[in-house]
């Protein structure tokens, strides 16, 4: 059996945050989920834990206040290449505008633009679970 996975969760919506927290301890890939309703504060603590923080999925949402899905990618591209290496990040947005599409896909950082709502299944056949 395979180890549970670590997984951050960056949505604006409570809601959300709240849905996606349940389906993936309810999936059994993961018991440990930590959730941000803001991309900064996200950033913050993984510069704070840059050290010890496990090997990570991220699921960021693409359309947030203060700071968007993208923005939090260009800080996070500053951020030490250890960093980088211990986390696994898809995006998560409800989009159609193919300039986000392409623009995610074209990031070294995103593993994949994945649709909103989140559907289990499909995150699992893209971590290859």
């Amino acid at each position: 059996m395979k180890p549970l996975l670590h997984f951050f969760l960056i949505d604006d919506s409570t809601f959300d945050l709240f849905i996606y927290e349940k389906l993936l301890k309810k999936s059994g890939i993961t018991d440990s989920v930590r959730t941000f309703n803001s991309a900064r504060d996200a950033l913050k603590h993984l510069v704070s834990e840059a050290d010890s923080l496990p090997e990570s999925i991220i699921l960021l949402d693409l359309q947030m206040p203060d700071m968007n899905g993208f923005e939090f990618i260009d800080e996070f591209d500053h951020l030490p290449e250890s960093l980088h290496k211990k986390i696994k990040l898809f995006m998560l947005s409800s989009t159609i505008d193919t300039r986000d599409i392409d623009k995610a896909k074209a990031s070294r950082h995103i593993i994949d633009l994945l649709p909103k709502p989140l559907e289990i299944s499909t995150l699992k056949r893209k971590l290859e679970i």
